[in-house]
């Protein structure tokens, strides 16, 4: 796509300063697109759609701090939810305690700065500006109809995945209830900005991004080849496939997959390329990376607040950050049972003299956002990777009973990672438990822990007693052991957009 040479060179800078805030009843942001100008005068050539798109791209990340999405909150929200990831007691900065804590009872509590709401819907609104626009008006569609069509594509795409995290957020798992249960508020049209939308069910939401990428993947118009920062035919089927696999439909989970498999240009990490791979300048990097947010530079980073500063130890040996995330004991011991599994190097001891007495040398810092010249700031943040979509595909096979496709499948991932062959499994020694365990070993950090859990209707249990506690801090009941049925399983809609639109129904118990 020809506007990818010089998009950032053009407009990125007026796009981080421009539209990036929304609040109250402009939750939609419908009245304006991300350049501020007037809808219906705003986008009348391709240069300006593709302003729109960088836009949206941008509120991907998050608002004006961008770490209200997937800068952050969206990882810290997926991970620590679960048991694999905590946040740090010893020398934590209080960035990543919220959620671990599981101490929310009122909306209030939940607070702007934690709730994952605000950003998805400006996703969804500029993806809606993007669409919406009549092609025959634009003054330069002849020349530029491929482009027009690929932003438009990526636009239903975005949209997509942004509707998708609301509902799985907000709403009840879809394989608790069908889709039954309220949802989330969504428009694809404009609509004014005062407008008062109540909330869709779960089934609406998904059946709305079941067609958006459904219908993105067959246009055609979508690239073929990887494009750091940008999603293509591939990354859409990925996400896809997660869909299906979240909403239980495992038969199209599986196909989804396996079309990515044997017809994509992507392949699993080997061994050897493990470790180093994470780096965007290493050369197999795009080998497994389907989709990653892009990272050029100080001008569109997520600096010290977001997901890279809070996984690198503060003067730890991968540069500096916060460390408010670490690998739980119980986790670094299971991934530490195998040592010849590379997943281990992965992980980087403790370096402080705080975090080493609390730690010792077990390895416990993430390092899947490494430092580029000291800093991780600069690098890319992995969204969609080919061996999730190889895992999706050995838990939908499995599903429904084909054995040998699980077995094979699963042994995609056992063999890339670890040297010792009798961790294979066979169609006959293939299990649920054993998909499951691997990806939590191949995925840790990557956000999907605690929605792998809702979907699965598995308990989360931190610690049984102080013998397991490890370096938990000391947790209440509810802290320590819940599932989809417990009492604060979902967290409250913000409650400014509650005052704002009083068609929203409070999700139970806040």
């Amino acid at each position: 796509m020809k506007y990818y040479s010089y998009i950032f060179k053009t407009v990125l800078c007026a796009a981080f300063v421009l539209g990036l805030s929304s609040c109250g009843n402009d939750w939609l942001e419908e009245e304006q697109p991300s350049t501020g100008v007037n809808a219906e005068t705003a986008i009348k050539k391709s240069s300006d759609l593709a302003a729109a798109y960088v836009g949206m791209y941008t509120a991907f990340k998050g608002t004006s701090s961008f770490t209200d999405y997937y800068g952050a909150n969206m990882f810290v929200y997926g991970e620590v939810s679960g048991e694999d990831m905590q946040y740090n007691k010893i020398n934590g900065s209080n960035r990543a305690s919220f959620y671990y804590y599981r101490i929310y009872t009122t909306a209030d509590q939940f607070g702007v700065s934690n709730a994952v709401w605000e950003s998805p819907y400006i996703v969804i609104s500029r993806a809606n500006h993007i669409i919406a626009v009549e092609d025959s008006e634009l003054e330069d569609f002849e020349e530029a109809a491929d482009d027009i069509a690929q932003m438009k594509n990526e636009a239903k795409v975005l949209r997509a995945y942004a509707l998708f995290d609301l509902a799985r957020i907000y709403g009840k798992p879809y394989t608790q209830d069908g889709g039954a249960s309220l949802g989330v508020p969504f428009s694809t049209e404009l609509i004014d900005a005062e407008a008062k939308l109540p909330r869709s069910t779960v089934a609406e939401n998904y059946a709305q991004v079941v067609k958006d990428l459904t219908e993105a993947i067959s246009s055609g118009a979508l690239a073929e080849d990887p494009t750091p920062g940008y999603v293509n035919k591939w990354a859409a089927e990925a996400l896809l496939t997660r869909v299906y696999l979240t909403m239980g439909d495992n038969a199209k989970a599986l196909s989804t997959a396996e079309d990515v498999i044997s017809s994509s240009p992507y392949k699993t990490w080997t061994q050897s390329q493990y470790v180093k791979a994470w780096d965007k300048n290493d050369a197999a990097h795009m080998n497994e990376i389907i989709f990653e947010i892009g990272i050029t530079g100080s001008s569109d980073w997520t600096d010290r607040e977001g997901i890279a500063y809070l996984y690198c130890e503060n003067g730890g040996a991968n540069g500096s950050g916060y460390g408010d995330l670490v690998a739980s004991k119980a986790f670094s011991d299971m991934l530490a049972s195998d040592p010849n599994d590379i997943r281990n190097n992965v992980f980087l001891p403790a370096n402080g003299s705080n975090a080493k007495a609390g730690f010792g040398t077990a390895r416990v810092f993430l390092n899947k956002i490494p430092a580029i010249g000291g800093v991780v700031q600069y690098q890319n943040v992995p969204m969609l990777r080919f061996s999730e979509v190889v895992l999706s595909a050995a838990e939908a096979a499995f599903n429904t009973g084909n054995k040998d496709k699980a077995a094979k499948y699963l042994n995609e991932i056992i063999k890339n990672r670890t040297s010792d062959e009798s961790k294979q499994v066979s169609a006959a020694t293939v299990t649920a438990d054993r998909i499951y365990i691997e990806r939590r070993k191949e995925l840790v950090g990557e956000g999907q822990r605690w929605f792998d859990a809702l979907r699965r209707g598995e308990t989360i249990t931190r610690y049984t007693s102080e013998d397991d506690r490890g370096w938990h801090d000391v947790l209440t009941q509810r802290a320590r052991s819940y599932n989809r049925e417990s009492k604060y399983a979902l967290p409250p809609i913000p409650q400014y957009e509650i005052d704002a639109n009083p068609e929203i129904v409070q999700n139970s118990d806040y």
